[in-house]
């Protein structure tokens, strides 16, 4: 005798349909879910680059800014406050101060006070860890891809004597730790 085939019975095709259905709504719900806090709720969060220790490197520290206030201006704060991870060191003069800035295309143009270059530290490694702290956290937003620098409104051929600054610089990945 031939064996019979049991199938599913027509109760039995619904219930696994409407498991089928439930469970594609859950992912449905849940890709948009993490779709949403993805580009509505982590969107200020920024990229800020600080030197290493031991100077070699800048290394990336991410924080939390404030929605509300100009994105330029908190940026350059927070680079002037300085790093909250005890590994990384400062790169800017804590008397430094960004007068004004402006956005043309993908070239930010920012002017500093002239205590970004009187107040400095010196030494070619500085500068350069200073000025790359500047252009790479900057560079890191979608919106720009140069820098050019200003002290006091005029342009500078460098800011303390070895790094030249007369045309923009563009992020500079062989600076940063890990690349």
């Amino acid at each position: 005798m031939a064996a019979k085939k049991k199938g599913l019975n027509g109760d039995q095709k619904r219930k696994i349909l409407l498991i089928l259905r439930i469970l594609l709504l859950t992912a449905a719900v849940l890709y948009l879910l993490f779709f949403l806090y993805n580009n509505y709720f982590v969107q200020n969060k920024v990229e800020l680059y600080f030197a290493s220790a031991d100077a070699n490197y800048l290394r990336v520290e991410k924080r939390t800014i404030d929605e509300e206030s100009d994105l330029f201006i908190q940026l350059f704060e927070e680079l002037k406050a300085g790093p909250e991870n005890s590994e990384l060191t400062k790169t800017i003069p804590t008397a430094s101060r960004l007068l004004n800035y402006e956005l043309e295309g993908k070239l930010l143009t920012l002017n500093f006070s002239l205590e970004l270059r009187s107040n400095h530290w010196g030494g070619s490694t500085g500068e350069i860890m200073t000025v790359y702290s500047i252009v790479n956290t900057y560079t890191a937003l979608a919106e720009v891809d140069k820098v050019r620098i200003l002290l006091d409104g005029k342009q500078v051929e460098t800011l303390v004597g070895h790094l030249d600054l007369t045309e923009p610089l563009m992020y500079n990945q062989k600076l940063t730790e890990d690349n």
